[in-house]
Parts: structure tokens; C-alpha cells; sequence
């Protein structure tokens, strides 16, 4: 029987990650959460700030989140410089997590720290607290584990375990905690989470018909948590717009949804306008891009994304494939997708993804660079249709001031100058004040708590890009040129003297 499974962050805290020591964001239904329970208000922030101050790093940091949930490895190259090479990196996030007619109020927390040589992130540490609701949030429960066996070669010791627990006698049912010696050193091997991984999972659903109500509650937790890791949770990255720039391909963020399945993740199609998949997801794949015509007549008249299948071929496996050939069209004039602009590529890229969270209270999308590519008032229609109506949380970052005009004060947290206040929202707003002009006030007076802006060096910015500018004059020397550039001296007949400088 499939449960009515909605999963909500709530507040995250990140310390030493990136360039961020200290920084906490609140979303949007916090408080009412807190209090009551209930949602109040649609769940959408935008984060703004200066470049360099931490916005993507909240990203990153839910990025991370997302893998360690889902009982997968971080990925080395990927978080490798934002983590602490000390140990010293935490993430912490409080979550609403609500199973058919049951409540919880979860907060997760994992210490990070990379090992150079295993080339690996080591989550060293975790720990659970969790409430449920009653008449207020009650039966506090706690769980925290150290692993033992990073960068510890003996995996096959037996190392000194240690569970923290002020409740521990309420989890002596839960077989798994006594068997953490075999999970850890399983855990550590894998570089995944100790609590969020396959064996836990399996173990409390096995248990949870007739292991009271403390296994009952931990297992909702777990699966839920890890349900919304792998199908609920999106978090788009700032990289995809590198495929979308370069016209390598636009990774589709797809979504579907079934009465016995979710299928979600990212298809990097379009290389050249043509791609090749296999027919079962090429069946799914057109059924996205339908869902994708709908919506898209909204924000760009006219246009239509048209797939012509070019053949269909047998593996020598068996496998079915097809090849496809994607279109654009407009007003019945075709052409190849490859050559549309950044901004509907941008757009056609999260579209389905943004249909979700419109609709789906369980979804949660995370968009660094929201604004990329797409023009400024869309932005903000865009913005406004989803804080008007939207059953989902979207969290985005951006640096067009747009949406300061289309979102209330609370839907936006503003970066700071402190790395150990990264984050903080905007103090001093009267109802009457344009909400643009207040944050570009505030950049250049200041008023808030933290600065939102070092314009220390822009008194010396022409000083700097002259003395710049003579030091390439004086310093250009023969040596430097490539045999390539030189041989581009000679087609514009310019001559080597010429080039030094020479008087």
C-alpha cells in the first residue's frame, strides 16, 4: 500500500563548508511548522548577494545533503576544496517529515572530512534527533554515531563503538544497532551513511509491523528521508548551464510519475540535435517533453518541441534503442533545437522539473542560477505565478534583482561579507518601499545587521586595471608568443619589433 509521503526542509546550517564558517537559512514555513504543524505560505527563497559570498555554497551544501540521504558516495572531484581538510565541515538540517497520519519534526546532522590519499569523503559522523507530534512535539528521540574505521586499516578489528543516546533504551528492539560493528566497518568501506543505506532500510521495514512504535517511527524516518533524497529532492547545479553554453547537449530534468513507480533525473540529450536512447526511456522521455509543450506555450508563444524519430535499431544485446532528432518549432518553421538561444534552452532544461513543483507538495527543487539566460521580467511573471500557487519549495539563487520586485521581503535571505553570518534577510522594509531599490540602498549605505557588500577596493579599481595595463605593455616579449601567434604577426604584416614595442 503506497503511504502519502510528504518530506520539508525546514532550516539548514552549514559550518566550514566553502567559503561559509557559519551561515543558517530558515525557509519559509519554519515557524508554522514549528508551531502548528502546518504550511502557511508558499515555500519558495531566493538567495542574493555578491559574487564570492556564498550563495552557491548553500547549493553545494544541500548538493551534499541530497547524496549522503539517498545512502550514496560524495562524489571526490565534486566536494573535494569545500570540504575541511581539518574534519571540521558540518551540515546540519531540520526537516518536516509527515507518513499517512503521522508527524515528525527530524533534524540530521554529519560531520565531513576528505581523505587526499583514498581520494574520498569520509562522513565521519551523524546524528539524529527526532519529535513527533501530538498535542506539541513530544517523545524526543536521539541517535549519534562516530565511525571508527576512516583512515583506520584494522577494518576487521574490533574497534570501540560509540552510540550516543539520551534514549537509548527505547532503541534496544532495533536489531541493526546491535549489529553496528559489521555497518560501520560496511559504512566506512562504502563511504555512505551509516543510517541511510540499503541494510538499515530493509531491516526496519521488516521489522516494522511487529516492532513497536519505536521502530515504526525510525523506519518512517529513514524511508521517507530516503525517498526524498532519490525522488524528490532535485538540485540543479551551476554545470548544466556549462553543457547548455558549450551546445553539448540540454541535460532535460525529468520527472514522472506513476501509481507504482517515480522516475527522475537528468537526460543529457540534443548533442548536435540528435540523440539515442533506448525505448523505455524514450517512451518516458516523450510523455516529459508533452508535459513540456503544455506548459511551455505560457512562457514562450509559438513554440513547440517536435521529436522525429530517425530509426529504430536492435542492439546486439537485444536492447531496442532509438534514434531521435529534436526540433524546434515555430509557427510550422523547423529546425534543429541546437540552435535556440541559451535562455529557452536554459528554460526548456527545468521546465519539467518546475511543472513538479508547482503541483507536488512532496517536491523540493534547488536551482543555483535561476536567472541564467532568461530575461528579466519572465523572471519574475515566473516568479510570481509559483509564490501565488505553488504546492512545492523551490530554493534559487540569482543576481537579477527582479524577483525583489515579484517576492515578499521574507522569501529572500541575502548573502553578507561575514563568513560567519553568511546568510541573513533584509531588516527595515516598510510595505510601501520598492523592495529593489531598498537591497541596492542597503549595498551602499548599509542598515542591516551584516555587510552585504566589500566595496573596498572600487575606489581603486582604475588605478588597478591601468597599472595592469602597463605592466602587459612593459612585460610582452618575444618568448611569449606562441609559433601560432607568430604566424599571425605575419598574415597581419605586423613585425616582431612592432609587437615589443619597441621605439
Amino acid at each position: 500500500m503506497k503511504q502519502d509521503v510528504v518530506v520539508r526542509l525546514m532550516k539548514t546550517e552549514l559550518y566550514n563548508f566553502k567559503n561559509v564558517q557559519f551561515g543558517e537559512v530558515k525557509y519559509m514555513n519554519y515557524g508554522s511548522l514549528n508551531k502548528d504543524a502546518a504550511f502557511s505560505c508558499a515555500d519558495i527563497i531566493g538567495l542574493y548577494g555578491q559574487n564570492g559570498s556564498g550563495k552557491t555554497a548553500l547549493v553545494e551544501g544541500l548538493d551534499a545533503l541530497k547524496f549522503i540521504l539517498a545512502g550514496q558516495e560524495l562524489p571526490y572531484k565534486s566536494f573535494l576544496g569545500l570540504v575541511d581538510d581539518q574534519g571540521n565541515t558540518k551540515i546540519v538540517s531540520i526537516f518536516f517529515v509527515s507518513v499517512d497520519e503521522k508527524q515528525y519534526k527530524v533534524q540530521y546532522e554529519t560531520m565531513l572530512k576528505p581523505d587526499q590519499v583514498a581520494e574520498k569523503i569520509n562522513i565521519v559522523t551523524e546524528k539524529i534527533i527526532y519529535w513527533e507530534k501530538g498535542s506539541s512535539w513530544k517523545a524526543k528521540r536521539d541517535l549519534c554515531f562516530t565511525n571508527p574505521y576512516y583512515e583506520n586499516d584494522n577494518i576487521l578489528g574490533q574497534e570501540n563503538l560509540s552510540i550516543e543516546s539520551t534514549h537509548i533504551g527505547f532503541f534496544k528492539n532495533i536489531p541493526f544497532l546491535r549489529s553496528m560493528q559489521t555497518l560501520a566497518a560496511v559504512s566506512a568501506a562504502g563511504h555512505h551513511s551509516v543510517f541511510f543505506n540499503g541494510k538499515v532500510r530493509k531491516a526496519l521495514v521488516e521489522l516494522k509491523e511487529n516492532g513497536g512504535t519505536e521502530v515504526q517511527s525510525l523506519s518512517n524516518i529513514i524511508e521517507s528521508l530516503t525517498r526524498f533524497a532519490a525522488v524528490d529532492f532535485h538540485v540543479i547545479k551551476v554545470n548544466q548551464l556549462g553543457d547548455i553554453n558549450g551546445n553539448e547537449c540540454i541535460p532535460i530534468n525529468m520527472r514522472y510519475e506513476t501509481k507504482t513507480e517515480v522516475m527522475q533525473g537528468c537526460l543529457p540529450l540534443f548533442i548536435n540535435g540528435q540523440g539515442e536512447l533506448p525505448r523505455v526511456v524514450f517512451d518516458l522521455f516523450t510523455k516529459t517533453i508533452d508535459a513540456i509543450n503544455i506548459a511551455i506555450k505560457s512562457v514562450i508563444p509559438n513554440l513547440q518541441i517536435d521529436l522525429e524519430i530517425k530509426s529504430n535499431l536492435k542492439k546486439p544485446d537485444g536492447q531496442e534503442v532509438v534514434q531521435v532528432e529534436v526540433y524546434s518549432n515555430r509557427d510550422g518553421k523547423r529546425f534543429l533545437i541546437q540552435y535556440e538561444s541559451e535562455g529557452i534552452k536554459r528554460i526548456i532544461s527545468l521546465l519539467h522539473f518546475l511543472i513538479s513543483v508547482y503541483n507536488n507538495p512532496a517536491t523540493c527543487l534547488v536551482v543555483d542560477e535561476l536567472d541564467s539566460g532568461i530575461f528579466e521580467y519572465l523572471l519574475g511573471e515566473l516568479l510570481g505565478v509559483m509564490q501565488q500557487d505553488m504546492k512545492g519549495q523551490l530554493i534559487f539563487t540569482s543576481h537579477n534583482l527582479r524577483a525583489l520586485e515579484k517576492l515578499e521581503a521574507k522569501n529572500i535571505i541575502c548573502s553578507t561579507t561575514n563568513p560567519n553570518n553568511r546568510y541573513i534577510r533584509l531588516t527595515g522594509i516598510n510595505r510601501n518601499n520598492n523592495r529593489r531599490d531598498f537591497y541596492i540602498r542597503s549595498i551602499a549605505i548599509g542598515g542591516q545587521q551584516e555587510e552585504l557588500y566589500n566595496d573596498d577596493d572600487l575606489q581603486a579599481m582604475g588605478y588597478a586595471f591601468r597599472k595592469a595595463g602597463k605592466k602587459s605593455e612593459n612585460e610582452i616579449r618575444l618568448s611569449s608568443f606562441s609559433e601560432k601567434m607568430l604566424n599571425r604577426i605575419k598574415i597581419f604584416g605586423d613585425t616582431p619589433e612592432k609587437v615589443k614595442g619597441d621605439k
